[in-house]
């Protein structure tokens, strides 16, 4: 007999029922708002945020996220990836990675897409995965090169690992022309895109996100020159081709750190030879940090590059994000009525056969088993609480199963094994 792995259920979003998920500024407040249910799901997920300096900033404003609210519990890593728990969240990268692992050649993103169905076959798969961008935009190389035709800019940037080596890179195709470099903004977004699709063909429940990158002045003053701005545009493009698709999930790590905490955004000014032309850049708000009170002191360099507060404003935007992806509508804040309490529902398979245990309040009714793809595989009326289903001809893998009774539907994921 093999006992089949029962986990919450976190895929079943309804693209109909909602809105795009995109986290930005205008959600950091809304975190609280998350109905416990929500939290309790996160609870189970595994995200990987992986990339070099910077991501270390999500680690640290979920572990203030805890010190703040014991609710928001989680366990943060870097390397060893935790095991399956539903006691708090697991955030962290499996590896320091850069441009040159996540999207600057077939052979990274090939890799990287390895990477994804090893764990995947582990058994404790991704639940959803991002970019954590550092300076790539723009280091190791200045404003240079010929001026772009549309935005009166030249690009700079690093492109480590990529065909045309470490040189500097812009929007599309047409800029290699300015840069030298194939490798441009579109790089990245195709990257993703196979990530997605990737997960999507193999049937695994991995959510891949887009994401924006620093806004900081570490590596060199940003605010108020040429390069802040086109960096400032890079991050337009991403977020314009996020909206494209509403099925697109885009973490706004930039935005979120030009606003503080009372809803101001900051702006610099670039004299582009008499021209002023304005962008955002990281609000000087979040450059600071914490003491053991929760006053705001003068911040210490950590490795992430920014304050303690705009790391925490990452996080609750993180917890945001991860609740709508789990299910939450973003609206709704009582749950009273709407979600019963957890039911002990559990199944084991033998053969052909998969046996379903559920509370004699829930004896009566529809089972419907779903694979990840949404596809219905099966729907049988029941009417005791343990009973028999039959699963012939299908495969290993997930599969979602929903029970629909007389007070309501529960819906759970489950693994199949082999």
């Amino acid at each position: 007999m093999r006992k089949l792995l029962l986990l919450p259920a976190f895929l079943v979003i309804s693209s109909t029922s909602q809105s795009q998920i995109i986290a930005d500024h205008s959600v950091v407040d809304k975190y609280d708002e998350i109905p416990q249910q929500y939290i309790d799901i996160v609870k189970n997920m595994l995200v990987d945020i992986a990339g070099e300096s910077h991501s270390l900033g999500y680690r640290i404003g979920l572990n203030l996220l805890e010190l703040l609210d014991s609710k928001f519990q989680v366990s943060t890593y870097d390397g060893s990836i935790p095991g399956i728990t539903s006691i708090n969240l697991r955030l962290g990268r499996h590896a320091p990675v850069g441009e040159e692992e996540f999207y600057t050649s077939v052979s990274s993103v090939n890799a990287y897409k390895s990477q994804i169905t090893t764990q995947y076959t582990s058994g404790n798969p991704y639940s959803v995965l991002g970019f954590g961008w550092c300076w790539d935009m723009t280091w190791h190389n200045a404003p240079g090169g010929g001026i772009d035709p549309v935005h009166k800019v030249r690009w700079a940037g690093s492109s480590v690992g990529g065909p045309n080596g470490d040189v500097r890179w812009g929007l599309d195709a047409g800029d290699q022309s300015l840069t030298g470099n194939s490798v441009c903004m579109d790089t990245y977004l195709n990257a993703v895109e196979q990530y997605i699709q990737h997960c999507t063909a193999n049937g695994y429940p991995t959510k891949v996100i887009f994401t924006t990158g620093p806004v900081d002045d570490g590596y060199g003053v940003m605010a108020g020159t040429e390069n802040g701005f086109q960096r400032e545009i890079k991050h337009d493009y991403i977020r314009t081709y996020v909206k494209a698709n509403n099925t697109r999930i885009l973490f706004d790590y930039a935005d979120i750190l030009c606003w503080n905490n009372n809803g101001a955004e900051y702006n610099a000014n670039w004299n582009d030879g008499g021209t002023i032309r304005p962008h955002a850049n990281i609000h000087p708000d979040n450059m600071k940090d914490y003491d053991g009170s929760w006053n705001i002191i003068a911040h210490t360099e950590d490795g992430d590059h920014i304050g303690e507060i705009g790391a925490l404003r990452l996080a609750k935007a993180m917890w945001w994000m991860l609740a709508r992806i789990a299910g939450w509508d973003g609206i709704t804040t009582d749950m009273a009525g709407i979600l019963p309490d957890e039911p002990q529902i559990w199944t084991d398979v033998n053969g052909d056969e998969m046996t379903v245990h559920i509370p004699e309040r829930l004896s009566s009714g529809k089972l419907e088993l779903y694979a990840i793809d949404g596809s219905l595989k099966t729907s049988n009326k029941y009417n005791s609480s343990v009973f028999s289903v039959n699963i012939s001809g299908l495969p290993k893998g997930f599969y979602i199963m929903v029970l629909h009774h007389s007070s309501g539907s529960e819906t759970k994921k489950l693994i199949l094994p082999e």
